[in-house]
């Protein structure tokens, strides 16, 4: 999807596919397939573990938006109009959706803007509206030494994490499901943009990414084997996973944008067309799978067997997509063809100001 300041990199569509169909997976094979299984192939476990596509989302969107800006004085009235027009629509759509089926009350579509409470993935999106509203601050903080003051963000979140461990026992609901972890993943995107710029990175992006993906695997294959998601609840790691997530996650997303990786012009334009209504996947997703699954479950399928739900998953995300292209084209494009550029335009000095006409009389 194109931003509204005119930057387009197709690979940063095809990061957004790729996360947008871990968490579809995540969820499609789990309705029936226990949480506690290990899949016997390594790299299966980013599909074990799929919410890992949630902290992609967010990483690449820190990213994203260090890009555009990149130091560039910012129109906070239009920055916060094209967050709404983005995200507000669909948003709103998937909200009364659950509403009207009694999944959610008003209290809880209330609560939602600052707790975790709404309805399947919409809760994220509510992380994402936080991270907006300390985004000027961040830039702020940024002045004079932007690769420093990203660096004493992190540190700062750890120690408050640990603080909260340390305090209660248990951290993970904190990192995962608010701001209070998550920010460490937006924080991770908008470093390696910084460190993008470096002649180093560039030069070797090819060698970045085969380390950033060799490490994510091998490192989510560990995480599952030690309990995944639902086996480390009380675990001290999630002090730092959200950490050690954002930078592995962004140097994958450098590596591959800055690679000599190209792939073919058909799988290029459809990965691109994916990832351009991969919002629309990740909300829509929800209201659909589980009617998938119960209808496969009931036609015999042992949709308990990881490889069946697994093989399904893949052959029915074609579906989606097509679903998600339709709620695109209707719901999203409309409200996105309203956006501005958000770079706040210098005032005319007295220099460049026009010059009033001597007079005639």
């Amino acid at each position: 999807m194109r931003s509204s300041s005119g930057l387009y990199v197709s690979k940063l569509d095809h990061v957004r596919a790729i996360a947008a169909f871990l968490v579809y997976c995540w969820h499609f094979v789990h309705v029936h397939v226990p949480f506690d299984l290990v899949p016997a192939f390594l790299p299966l476990s980013l599909l074990e573990e799929g919410h890992i596509g949630v902290a992609l989302f967010m990483t690449l969107s820190g990213y994203l938006f260090a890009k555009i800006i990149d130091g560039r004085p910012l129109d906070l009235r239009r920055f916060y109009k094209n967050r709404f027009l983005r995200l507000v629509p669909l948003l709103a759509v998937v909200l009364a959706y659950w509403a009207a089926r009694g999944d959610m009350g008003l209290q809880a579509l209330l609560k939602g803007f600052f707790l975790p409470v709404w309805h399947s993935g919409a809760w994220s999106v509510a992380v994402e509206l936080h991270f907006y509203a300390l985004f000027p601050a961040i830039l702020w903080l940024q002045r004079g030494n932007r690769t420093g003051a990203l660096v004493a963000l992190f540190m700062a979140s750890i120690v408050m994490r640990f603080g909260v461990w340390a305090a209660t026992g248990n951290v993970q609901d904190l990192s995962y499901w608010t701001i209070g972890g998550c920010i460490d993943l937006f924080v991770a995107g908008m470093l390696w943009h910084e460190l993008a710029k470096r002649d180093a990175i560039r030069r070797h992006a090819g060698k970045l990414l085969a380390t950033a993906l060799a490490a994510i695997v091998i490192g989510w294959h560990q995480f599952n084997l030690a309990g995944g998601f639902w086996g480390t609840t009380h675990s001290p790691l999630w002090i730092v996973i959200p950490t050690l997530q954002g930078l592995a996650l962004g140097a994958a997303i450098v590596g591959y944008e800055f690679s000599n990786v190209k792939l073919p012009q058909r799988i290029d334009h459809g990965l691109a067309k994916i990832g351009e209504v991969s919002y629309s996947i990740y909300l829509l997703h929800f209201i659909f799978y589980p009617t998938i699954v119960k209808q496969l479950t009931h036609a015999g399928f042992d949709m308990a067997s990881f490889p069946v739900a697994l093989s399904f998953a893949i052959l029915v995300f074609p579906l989606m997509v097509a679903i998600a292209c339709v709620s695109y084209h209707l719901i999203e494009k409309p409200f996105l063809r309203l956006r501005q550029s958000y770079e706040r335009r210098p005032e005319p000095t007295a220099a460049s100001a026009p010059q009033p006409r001597p007079s005639l009389t």
